[in-house]
């Protein structure tokens, strides 16, 4: 039986995730909330979505639904999450789950308490090709890590009112895309940062434009990390350790990643195709789910509670 997905927030990210889970032999999209009736009629239409509710309520207290998908801005994550897991529903919150760490740990202890099942929706992270990378570190096959480079950086069209430029939206490169690199580097490390350190150029919304981060880890490996709104950057991302590196190709949607030996030799290269990548995340939360899983091994609550720590403080930092 396939589980059965509401979503939350008939935006964009949200057409994507249920043009996928449609191709999916586990999942489907049977039911959509938004706070406009019209905007959720229209989602329905067109991506063929049998039911349409007119509150998040009710489509959280409907018993049709197994799991919740929330595709809303980030500033209307936390409140989300949090009607969903107060009424029992196993939620996959579009990234980033929460804004702070107080709002992750909440939602993570809420999940716990209510023995539901709370997912960040990281893709990346479940991706063959990231998997495969992080298989090789684990191995030693590049040896003691001492670097993590990666990058998010992508001009979008200037709209101060938009999602990205907004304040009030939680707009800002951090939570739009630094979130991908600080990520990548947690999930390639197994680790939280113990040191950040961080820079941003402020626009004229009040949200950061571009930021520059730099991360320390209790390995001693650091992560060099950056994100933008108005420039594009190549999203290849690199790993360097004292026997070899990684290089993992657009580590944003990677299909190929390779493995270089200390004298830059090609040692190993992984390849796996697909069409859209967020197939695997949507497999892996069905499995989770299935298997009466309550926390996700790929993207565990930790990581997604630390991710927003750092949140915290880059923000600390650019104030002082």
């Amino acid at each position: 039986m396939k589980l059965r997905f509401g979503i939350i927030g008939p935006g964009r990210i949200a057409e994507r995730f249920a043009r996928v889970a449609g191709t999916s032999e586990c999942a489907e999209v049977v039911a959509v909330a938004s706070r406009e009736r019209s905007r959720a009629e229209a989602f329905a239409l067109r991506m063929g979505v049998p039911k349409v509710h007119d509150s998040y309520l009710d489509l959280v207290r409907d018993t049709g639904i197994d799991a919740v998908y929330i595709g809303l801005t980030h500033n209307f994550h936390y409140e989300a999450a949090q009607l969903c897991l107060e009424n029992g529903k196993a939620v996959l919150c579009e990234k980033p789950m929460a804004t702070t760490k107080r709002e992750a740990e909440s939602l993570a202890a809420l999940a716990a308490s209510r023995n539901v099942l709370l997912v960040e929706a990281m893709w990346t992270r479940c991706l063959p090709a990231f998997l495969r990378a992080k298989e090789w570190t684990r191995a030693g096959k590049v040896g003691k890590i001492g670097l993590v480079e990666a990058a998010f950086c992508f001009k979008a069209p200037y709209d101060p009112l938009g999602r990205l430029f907004n304040p009030e939206l939680a707009g800002g490169a951090l939570l739009d895309a630094g979130v991908y690199p600080i990520e990548f580097a947690m999930g390639i490390l197994g680790e939280a940062p113990s040191a950040i350190a961080g820079v941003a150029s402020m626009g004229e919304t009040g949200v950061d434009y571009f930021d520059s981060m730099s991360l320390l880890f209790p390995s001693g490996a650091i992560a060099s990390l950056s994100c933008g709104l108005s420039a594009r950057a190549s999203t290849d991302a690199r790993v360097y350790g004292d026997r070899g590196s990684i290089v993992s190709y657009n580590f944003l949607g990677s299909k190929r990643c390779e493995l270089f030996d200390s004298d830059c030799a090609l040692v190993e290269t992984f390849e796996g195709d697909f069409e859209d990548g967020f197939i695997f995340e949507i497999e892996h939360f069905a499995d989770l789910y299935r298997n009466g899983k309550k926390e996700s091994d790929l993207i565990p609550l930790e990581d997604t509670i630390a991710c927003a720590g750092i949140f915290d403080e880059m923000r600390k930092q650019w104030r002082s």
